[in-house]
C-alpha cells in the first residue's frame, strides 16, 4: 500500500512547533532525522524531515501563538472537495490549496484534529512507497492510534469518512479496534482510560533498540512517560515527550513481526 495514492492512508506527519529550531535537533539526534528546508509562502520555513531519503515528516513554526505544539496527521483521498461538499464537518482549517495539494483540517465529533490531503501528481515521489517498510526501518512512522473517550462512535465516524473497516480484538486492557484499509492494518482505536486527557492521535516510530531512545531522550531534553514495556508478538515500546510536550511512541518489532 502507498500511502501517499491510496483513499484513507495516514500518509504524512507534520510538527507544529513553538522553536522549530529546538524540535529538529532533538529527532534528528533522537532517530536520526535529516531536515532539508523548504521555503514557504511568506518567508516561513518548512523543514522536510528525512531518513535513509524517505521523507519522513514535516516540521513548521505553529501558526498561533495561542496553539500548544503537537504533532498532526494527513489522511490521503481521492477529492478533498467532494469530502466536504458530502460530510458534515467541524472544519478548522478550510480547503487550502498548495504546490502538494489541497488540504482541510477537520477536528472530530470528539475533538480529535486531522488533516485529509489530496496530493498533485508526483507530490509523493520521495514518500514511503509501501507501508510495510515502515515496520522494519528505523526512523519511519509505522502505526498510529487514536486515544479518545468513545472508540465505538469513533470508529464509525471514521469508517463512514474515509471508507476505513475495524477489526476488534481483545487485549488485556480492553478492546483494541484495528484500523484497516483492505487486508492492510495501519492503526487503531483505543479507549482513552483518563478522562482529563483530550482525545489525540498518535504516531509510533520504528527504532533499531527502544532501549537507546530512552537512554538519549533526557540527554536531550525529553521526558520518558514510561519504562520500556513488552508486548507479546508486537515489540518493545516506549512513549517520549519532546522539550516542547509534543509525544510519540518509540517501538522496536519483533523479528517475526518484521
Amino acid at each position: 500500500m502507498n500511502p501517499f495514492t491510496t483513499h484513507g492512508a495516514i500518509s504524512w506527519h507534520e510538527l507544529l512547533a513553538a522553536a522549530p529550531d529546538r524540535a529538529l535537533a532533538f529527532y534528528s539526534e533522537l532517530f536520526g532525522w535529516k531536515p532539508e528546508e523548504m521555503p514557504m509562502e511568506g518567508g516561513l520555513m518548512y523543514h522536510v524531515m528525512k531518513i535513509h531519503d524517505i521523507n519522513v515528516a514535516g516540521v513548521m513554526q505553529r501558526p498561533h501563538e495561542e496553539m500548544p505544539p503537537c504533532w498532526t496527521l494527513y489522511i490521503t483521498v481521492d477529492d478533498v472537495r467532494a469530502l466536504v461538499d458530502n460530510n458534515d464537518l467541524n472544519l478548522l482549517v478550510p480547503i487550502t490549496d498548495t504546490p502538494i495539494g489541497p488540504f482541510c483540517g477537520i477536528l472530530d465529533p470528539q475533538g480529535a484534529y486531522i488533516q485529509a490531503i489530496q496530493y498533485a501528481d508526483g507530490s509523493s515521489e520521495s514518500g514511503l512507497r509501501d507501508f510495510v517498510k515502515a515496520f522494519r526501518t528505523h526512523g519511519l512512522f509505522s502505526w498510529f492510534e487514536l486515544r479518545t473517550q468513545d472508540p465505538e462512535a469513533a470508529a464509525t465516524y471514521y469508517s463512514n469518512l474515509f471508507g476505513w473497516t475495524i477489526e476488534v480484538v481483545q487485549i488485556p486492557t480492553g478492546q483494541y479496534r484495528i484500523v484497516k484499509i483492505g487486508d492492510v492494518g495501519f492503526g487503531a482505536i483505543v479507549r482513552l482510560p483518563d478522562a482529563e486527557v483530550p482525545p489525540h492521535w498518535c504516531g509510533y516510530v520504528t527504532v533499531d533498540d527502544v532501549d537507546t531512545v530512552v537512554e538519549k531522550t533526557p540527554l536531550l531534553g525529553g521526558t520518558v512517560l514510561f519504562p520500556p514495556m513488552d508486548i507479546p508478538h508486537v515489540g518493545r515500546m516506549t512513549q517520549i515527550v519532546d522539550p516542547e510536550g509534543s509525544s510519540v511512541v518509540a517501538i522496536t518489532y519483533v523479528a517475526e513481526e518484521q
